[in-house]
């Protein structure tokens, strides 16, 4: 209901129709009423001429939207203009029953809905439903007022949007669905509601509800028609309609010439004697105007603030329409309002109509291709249509609308046929045909077919109008062109080209054709060529046809070589390309052959290919022949299961024989070996035994055997046949030669061709060094084995070149009392794929090699840098690096430590231990001893790894000088629980003390261990329990951490 004025429920007194006739206007005592209309729409596009496509109706859907900074703000903009729009009703129209007489806000809700869509009908509902809490209303009575506007707006937008409402208004259809469902339906709702609501929670009196309800109805369908229709129409396009470019000036003259009228009919004071002024009609009429020339947005803005200014007037008892009942006032401001809205509403709708409908002309000959000129012949105007300016480049007709400006345009080798084709039309004919080329807008030029029309004629039969369409000939000129050149083409190509119907019957040919086939073109025409005549039954020739007839009927071509004859009898060849020209329905109507004689070509390639494949001197295949056969071979073998023998076959003493009896003589021996080579294969089901020609006195054999000892009585065949002698026609009578022959087998050798050719050939050299005139056959998984690991060793030089390798510290500590006594350097492979690899995966792969003492060389050079940067870091710990005895035995090796210590100022050399393993310092006692001693001088100091796993001697053992001696991890490892182990640490603690060096224990695990071995006499050791071995980065801090633990004995406690 529009507009319900007192607060509902409030205790105030109401106030009758039969008081408002004798009350003043006085607006002041309603300022606390809320009007509450709600409607809702559905965003909309930019409002078009063309009408939109109608759409299938869905579903409602009020659904709310996910909150967004965009929705929240369409919602509070929303909720703030209905309430602008309920306080700007309450100014200025009058009330009656509780209800405003003009109710804005309905316009503010259609408009919202309409153009943001129904979702956001929330904003609408908040903003009624406070207006009337905040006016005294109950909070319950408020919610279902509030109810009763969604409603309303809801059902109306909802039979909008079902009838494909446009919010542009441009259409009769439109408007009226506007006025009867937006404004009248949508507030007969609500007021009923609304009254409903009223009378059930008794805030109103019964004899009030009739008024009510009727006031409120026309009232808030007045003010959906003054407000909703600008909102609707507010796009940019009508702004840019009523305000662009100098179109601004007009519109503001018209809208204060509106209103300046306006202000003159109703700004004087009321009489009842004194007649209607005509100046009320003057408003409807400029509207009128403006609605034509601005559009309707800036013509329903201008008639919301007359209609405002009017109700203003009226109520405040000036204006025509000012009478002491203010019903009857209102009333008769209503048919007025209805008046300034629906006149210029129903002009726009009209003029849009016509509009569109000239759109819909203009768009069906844009869309036709067709261009359009008009040509005033008196007035020499010269009118283009927007596609002929669009075929020329242009937007606008930008080069003048004289008929010389357009003329000057055509190209001047055209003008003459184009001027006789108008001149014939003042001859009396009443159309006129004529091609011709006109200018572009980038300079170009472009064909056009024209066809000119007299529309009118002035009384001397003269053309006095002449209406000209042009199409787009350049398609069409360029395909005759196109013709033009084929046709020369046709004659003229070194192709044969053959043209025949559906049933291949000669329609044309060319004179290539008829000198590659020799039949003239009069014999042709008319028949079925030669060439395309069916095959006996069950040749190639007729399986062929049958192919080209389900290729073409498939994919429309077909190439292929055809073997024919000529007209003289005569073979050739014939490289043809059959594509099929298939009609609208789909079915072959012609067939183009292009033939190309390659019978030459052929021959050519066959020799070719017989010298690229094949031996000169024997006719054996030769080595590119053999690759390809040794390919099939092995393919067949993995098909088929059987074994492929590879023999690699090489003539004794052949040299001899040359130089004994000539190169003639040994040309002949290698012909004859061939033949016997030939005679010696066997034939099999799933293929046959091969023999090639790699040069000289080399041949290769592919034997197919089911066993190797088969393979083995092959090869002996061969052997023999080859050890017969041969007569090659010399005085000194035959001659005898022998073989020595390699082979492998496939797939137990389990290599690539190239690789089972080497591998026959290594094989057969072992042949020659054991004695000539036999064979051997190749044993792959020893080659494989050597194979791997110097691809082994080669991936270990190059981790060493990439700088792969880095070194891990695990410490040493005094486990006494609690200190860290130094760091043993460790080896590790960073390896990019696995990850860090521990030595014992690599180091033995180069444990004899030369790599080893490089590798090593890095590992003593790594581990004295580090242990130099300790000491200027101020970290006071010594290094263990392990050398290897290949490492140790390297000469010079004291004098290139002393270079690498002699690099570094400070004192290195005291805190470098380096340590050595059983094995190897006592593989030459003489030279280990001397070159410890070496050492030492330079302050290095020496420890015995892994001490009781080798076999040592006492003897040896109190020669060398030692510092320490380390006791394996596996004694300790096991000393609790094994008497053997724990009496081995015991005596090798006791040896320590007699040889006079320290002892260390590794693999200290446990903190019983470590208490057992203090218990021993055993203070320093190492190991996981203490710490793992850990990258160069984390030994500062967990030195500096470990020396702020608690000291031994408590410190055993600690251990994990």
């Amino acid at each position: 209901m529009a507009g319900i004025a007192r607060f509902a429920g409030s205790p105030r007194r109401q106030i009758g129709f039969e008081e408002l006739h004798s009350m003043p206007p006085d607006r002041t005592q309603f300022q606390g009423a809320v009007l509450a209309y709600f409607h809702t729409s559905a965003p909309s596009t930019r409002p078009t001429a063309v009408p939109a496509m109608r759409l299938p109706f869905a579903r409602l859907n009020i659904a709310v939207p996910a909150l967004s900074v965009t929705g929240v703000g369409q919602l509070a903009l929303i909720g703030l203009s209905w309430y602008v729009a309920a306080l700007v009703s309450l100014s200025i129209s009058p009330h009656m029953a509780q209800v405003a007489l003009l109710w804005l806000p309905p316009g503010v809700a259609l408009a919202a809905l309409v153009r943001w869509g129904m979702g956001v009908w929330p904003g609408i509902f908040v903003s009624a439903t406070a207006m009337f809490i905040v006016s005294g209303t109950s909070p319950i009575l408020a919610a279902a007022l509030g109810g009763c506007q969604t409603l309303g707006a809801i059902a109306a937008t909802w039979g909008l949007k079902r009838l494909n409402f446009h919010p542009a208004l441009e259409h009769r259809r439109d408007l009226w669905h506007f006025c009867l469902i937006g404004a009248v339906a949508a507030s007969l709702i609500v007021s009923s509601s609304a009254v409903l609501c009223l009378a059930v929670f008794g805030a109103m009196a019964k004899t009030q509800l009739p008024g009510a309800w009727l006031y409120g109805w026309v009232g808030g369908a007045v003010g959906t028609l003054l407000l909703g229709v600008p909102l609707l129409t507010l796009s940019r396009d009508t702004l840019r309609e009523a305000l662009a470019g100098w179109r601004w000036l007009p519109t503001l003259m018209l809208a204060a010439a509106v209103l300046a009228s306006g202000l003159l009919v109703f700004g004087a004071t009321a009489s009842s004697d004194a007649p209607l002024s005509p100046l009320i009609f003057v408003p409807p009429l400029l509207l009128s105007w403006m609605a034509v020339r601005s559009g309707t947005f800036a013509s329903s803005l201008v008639a919301l603030l007359l209609a405002c200014a009017a109700a203003f007037a009226t109520t405040a008892g000036h204006g025509p329409f000012a009478e002491p009942a203010i019903a009857s006032s209102m009333a008769v401001l209503w048919v007025y309002a209805c008046t300034l809205c629906a006149t210029p509403l129903l002009l726009t709708a009209l003029v849009g109509e016509v509009r569109s409908k000239d759109e819909r002309w203009q768009l069906a000959l844009d869309h036709s291709r067709i261009g359009v000129a008009e040509w005033d012949v008196e007035a020499a105007e010269f009118t283009l249509s927007r596609h002929w300016l669009a075929m020329l480049g242009h937007q606008t007709q930008s080069f003048g609308r004289s008929f010389t400006a357009a003329w000057t345009r055509v190209h001047e080798e055209d003008q003459p046929a184009l001027q006789d084709a108008l001149a014939s039309l003042r001859t009396g004919r009443d159309s006129a045909r004529a091609e011709f080329r006109m200018q572009t807008n980038d300079g170009g030029w472009k064909w056009l077919e024209g066809h000119a029309i007299v529309a009118q004629r002035n009384a001397q039969r003269e053309p006095a109008r002449i209406i000209i369409t042009a199409r787009d000939i350049g398609d069409q000129r360029a395909a005759e062109e196109r013709y033009q050149l084929s046709s020369k083409l046709f004659q003229h190509l070194h192709e044969g080209l053959l043209i025949t119907d559906a049933s291949h019957r000669v329609l044309d040919v060319n004179p290539t054709f008829s000198a590659i086939t020799g039949y003239t073109r009069e014999e042709l025409l008319g028949v079925v060529a030669p060439l395309m005549r069916p095959a006996p039954t069950g040749s190639a020739a007729e399986r062929q046809q049958a192919a080209m007839r389900d290729s073409l009927q498939a994919s429309g071509t077909w190439r292929g070589e055809i073997v024919d004859h000529r007209r003289n009898g005569e073979a050739c060849t014939m490289q043809v390309t059959v594509s099929a020209v298939k009609g609208q329905n789909g079915q072959i109507r012609f067939h183009a052959l292009a033939i190309a004689d390659v019978t030459q070509a052929h021959a050519q390639r066959a020799q070719l290919e017989r010298q690229a494949h094949t031996d000169e001197l024997t006719g054996l295949p030769n080595r590119a022949r053999l690759a390809h056969l040794l390919r099939d071979a092995m393919l067949a073998s993995e098909r088929e299961g059987f074994l492929l023998t590879i023999c690699y076959l090489d003539l004794d003493h052949f040299k001899p024989v040359n130089d004994n009896h000539g190169h003639e003589a040994g040309d002949r021996l290698l012909v004859d070996l061939a033949e016997r080579l030939r005679r010696s294969l066997r034939h099999w089901a799933s293929g046959d035994d091969a023999v090639a020609r790699l040069g000289g006195d080399e041949f290769v054999l592919l034997l197919r055997t089911a066993t190797l000892e088969e393979g083995r009585h092959a090869v002996e065949r061969v052997m023999r046949s080859v050890s017969q002698p041969y007569a090659l026609g010399v005085a000194a009578g035959p001659v005898w030669v022998t073989a020595s022959i390699g082979a492998t087998v496939y797939p137990i050798d389990k290599a690539d061709a190239d690789t089972l050719l080497r591998h026959a050939d290594h094989a057969m050299y072992g042949a020659k060094q054991a004695g000539r005139n036999g064979y051997l056959f190749f044993d792959a998984e020893h080659d494989r084995r050597t194979e791997q690991h110097f691809e082994a060793l080669g991936r270990v030089q190059d981790a060493l070149d990439a700088n792969e390798f880095v070194l891990y510290y695990q410490p040493k500590v005094d486990m006494r009392q609690g200190r860290v006594l130094g760091m043993e350097a460790l080896l590790r492979w960073k390896h990019p794929q696995h990850g860090v690899i521990t030595p014992a995966q690599f180091l033995p792969l180069i444990e004899h090699t030369g790599l080893s003492a490089r590798l090593g060389d890095w590992v003593l050079q790594e581990g004295i840098e580090q242990l130099a940067k300790w000491q200027r870091m101020g970290l006071d710990v010594t290094v263990s690096v392990n050398i290897s005895a290949r490492h140790l035995q390297e000469p010079l090796f004291s004098k290139r430590l002393a270079g690498l210590l002699g690099r570094h100022n400070t004192p290195v050399g005291q805190r470098l231990i380096i340590e050595v393993l059983e094995t190897a310092a006592l593989a030459d006692v003489e030279y280990t001893c001397a070159l410890m001693d070496e050492c030492r001088e330079l302050g290095v100091r020496f420890a015995l790894d892994d001490f009781g796993t080798g076999y040592s001697t006492f003897t040896y053992l109190k020669r060398l000088p030692l510092d320490f001696l380390k006791i394996d991890r596996s004694f300790v490892h096991n000393m609790l629980i094994d008497r053997q182990d724990l009496a081995i640490v015991e005596g090798v603690i006791g040896l320590s003390e007699t040889f006079g060096c320290k002892v260390v224990a590794e693999g200290v695990e446990s903190k019983e261990q470590a208490r057992r071995l203090i218990e021993l006499g055993c203070d320093v050791g190492q190991g996981n329990g203490i710490s793992e071995a850990m990258p160069v980065a984390e030994v500062y801090n967990w030195v500096r951490n470990f020396k702020n633990t608690i000291p031994a004995p408590q410190w055993a406690e600690t251990l994990q």
